[in-house]
C-alpha cells in the first residue's frame, strides 16, 4: 500500500490574503474620503444666478401681507402714502398755475397782435378823413352845391361810425386847454394875449385813439 501523501492546508493561506486585501481596499477608501476635495455648492443651490435672498434681509412693508403688519407698521406705511400724495398735490398745483399764467400770456399776446393789426389797418383811414374834413369846411351850403354837399357829409359820418365801430375814437381838444404832450403834438408856439403859457390856442388836426392807445397825436398850436 502507497504511502499517503499529507498535503497541507491552504485554506489558512487564502483567507489569511484575502483579509490583507481587504484591509489594504479599506485604508484605501479612507485615504480617499480624506484627500476628496468638499463639495462645492452650484447656482442652482443658492438660486436663480446664484444670487439668493440674503438670510438676514428683513421684508419691506410692501412684502408684508395687511393683516401680519403692526400698528407702527400702518403708521409709517400712512405717513408715506400722505408724503407722496403731498408731493403730488404740490406738484399739480404747480402746473396748474403754469398753465393758467401761460393761458394769459397767450391772451395778452393775442389781444396786442390784433391791436397792433387794426392800429396799423386803422390808421390808413385818418388821411381820408383829414381830406374829407378840410372838403367840409369849403362846402357850400346853398344852392346846388348844397345836395352834393350833403352827401360829402354822409360818406364822412359813415366813416366816422365804421371807426367807432372798432373802438376808434376823436382826442378831445378844445382852445384853452392845457397842452399835453401824451395827446398833443405842438406844431407852432404863438404870443397870445388871451392865453396863458402851455394853452391850447387852436386844433390843426384831429387825433385818434384806439382805447387807452394813441394812434395819432391832435396838432396843436400852443401859447407862449
Amino acid at each position: 500500500m502507497p504511502p499517503k501523501i499529507e498535503q497541507e492546508p491552504e485554506d489558512n493561506d487564502s483567507h489569511s490574503t484575502n483579509e490583507e486585501r481587504s484591509d489594504s481596499i479599506t485604508e484605501q477608501e479612507e485615504a480617499g474620503s480624506e484627500q476628496a476635495p468638499p463639495t462645492t455648492t452650484t447656482s442652482e443651490d443658492n438660486g436663480e444666478g446664484g444670487r439668493g435672498k440674503a438670510p438676514d434681509s428683513q421684508p419691506t412693508l410692501d412684502e408684508i401681507p395687511p393683516e401680519d403688519l403692526s400698528t407702527e407698521q400702518w403708521l409709517e406705511k400712512l405717513a408715506a402714502a400722505e408724503a407722496l400724495a403731498a408731493e403730488r398735490l404740490d406738484g399739480q398745483q404747480r402746473s396748474l398755475a403754469d398753465f393758467q399764467n401761460y393761458k394769459r400770456r397767450t391772451t395778452r399776446d393775442g389781444q396786442l397782435i390784433r391791436q397792433n393789426a387794426a392800429a396799423t389797418l386803422l390808421a390808413g383811414f385818418f388821411p381820408i378823413l383829414d381830406d374829407l374834413v378840410l372838403a367840409l369846411d369849403s362846402l357850400p351850403t346853398t344852392g346846388d352845391g348844397a345836395a352834393w354837399s350833403e352827401g360829402v357829409n354822409m360818406v364822412h359820418r359813415k366813416l366816422m361810425t365804421a371807426l367807432e365801430g372798432e373802438g376808434v375814437t376823436i382826442i378831445k381838444t378844445e382852445p384853452g386847454q392845457e397842452f399835453d404832450p401824451h395827446f398833443h403834438e405842438a406844431i407852432a408856439h404863438e404870443e397870445h394875449s388871451d392865453y396863458d403859457d402851455d394853452l391850447i390856442i387852436g386844433v390843426v388836426r384831429a387825433g385818434y385813439q384806439l382805447g387807452e392807445r394813441i394812434l395819432r397825436p391832435t396838432q396843436v398850436r400852443v401859447a407862449k
